[in-house]
């Protein structure tokens, strides 16, 4: 007797373990969803029934076995719910495999009488673990019964009760431990899996933070283009690329016509609007072109790097940049030679080699800039 109920202790906690890493993702406790508790219900009514079948014969009518723990730990971990489940399936298991007659039938009733104290007693404001063992009780006080109005013989009711309240009470304890074990294990992965994901998420923002903070160190904040970093970042690698391909870059470098007295007339928020005006419309020239990059210089002044574009096509650029400027007819009274915003352009082309650099191109195309302003703006001018 004591080998087969330590057999179903054994089963018992062994199926506590597997179940608990089968369903680890769907926890039982007193705050789970109805369905979950159904379905741990289910599952603690087939361990019931599993653990009748390795139950061992008392008499022609009487088993032994430690169904009632399932329905123990079901009430303790999951309340009235799993407890009601398993223990009907438990009841029902009892007749179908058994076979019907008094005893199985009493035996069935005390599964179902199990789950309903053991329901009633997990609503009690008490430890868990007390709680356990109270209901491991009151399964073995309905069990008892069975037992005392089965064996006569004293004798054999004695030592089957012993070894049964014995081998319960330690089964009991462990397969509530074990399973509150699991529990916690399990809990605890789910939050260390939450905390990885949270810690990959917190990462990805980093990343896109200083993704953007990056483009935001290259990007001019009034106008939306690229700054002078870009600008002296964007020349350097493409001379260093243009180098051993042999092929010319051209700068092309302008700005507003007496933009300072344009400010004077209409204040700096005019001023700054003119400025967004004029980036966004050649911007979108040029947005579509990757050869092509225009950036904010500095004050009111702009420069474009053609990479890999000879002097021809880089004067046609400039003049769809004079044209397209002026197509704007931003109102400039103060200019002292039109009445709407002009541009000065000066323009340069070099290909990159080792006696030459960049600083020397943007020299060449400053002075162009220069000769511009000094011929009475509005012009283009080639160094």
């Amino acid at each position: 007797m004591i080998k087969d109920l330590i057999s179903n202790a054994t089963i018992l906690i062994a199926t506590f373990t597997m179940m608990g890493q089968l369903f680890k993702n769907k926890p039982l406790h007193s705050s789970s969803r109805a369905l979950t508790k159904i379905y741990w219900g289910i599952c603690y009514g087939i361990l019931g029934n599993i653990l009748m079948q390795y139950s061992f014969q008392i008499n022609t009518t009487t088993i032994a076995d430690l169904r009632h723990l399932a329905i123990v730990i079901a009430a303790a971990f999951g309340g009235y719910i799993p407890a009601i489940i398993a223990s009907g399936i438990i009841a029902l298991g009892r007749l179908f495999f058994f076979g019907y007659n008094e005893t199985a039938l009493l035996a069935a009733i005390g599964a179902l009488l199990t789950g309903i104290a053991c329901s009633m007693f997990s609503k009690l404001d008490y430890h868990p673990a007390v709680k356990a063992f109270y209901m491991n009780l009151i399964g073995l006080f309905f069990i008892s019964i069975v037992f005392v109005t089965s064996i006569e013989d004293r004798t054999t009711l004695t030592y089957v009760l012993i070894t049964h309240y014995l081998v319960s009470f330690i089964g009991g304890f462990l397969a509530y431990h074990l399973s509150a074990y699991i529990a916690n294990s399990n809990a605890a992965e789910r939050e260390l899996h939450l905390s990885l994901i949270k810690l990959k998420e917190s990462k990805q923002k980093l990343n896109r933070a200083n993704e953007k903070l990056n483009r935001l160190s290259y990007m001019d904040g009034l106008t939306g283009i690229g700054n002078r970093r870009h600008f002296d970042e964007t020349l350097t690698k493409e001379w260093s690329m243009g180098a051993p391909r042999n092929t010319p870059i051209t700068l092309i470098m302008f700005d507003i016509d007496y933009f300072k007295k344009f400010n004077d007339t209409y204040g700096h928020l005019e001023g700054d609007h003119c400025l967004q005006r004029i980036a966004e419309a050649i911007n979108k020239l040029v947005i579509d072109k990757p050869n092509i990059t225009f950036c904010r210089y500095g004050g009111e002044e702009f420069a474009m790097i053609l990479s890999s574009t000879e002097q021809k096509k880089g004067m046609q650029l400039a003049e769809l940049v004079q044209e397209e400027v002026e197509s704007l007819k931003i109102a400039h009274i103060s200019s002292e030679i039109s009445k709407i915003v002009t541009l000065s352009i000066g323009m340069a082309t070099l290909t990159p080699s080792p006696v030459n650099t960049p600083n020397q191109l943007i020299h060449l195309a400053d002075t162009a800039l220069y000769t511009s302003k000094n011929n009475g703006r509005n012009t283009i001018s080639i160094s």
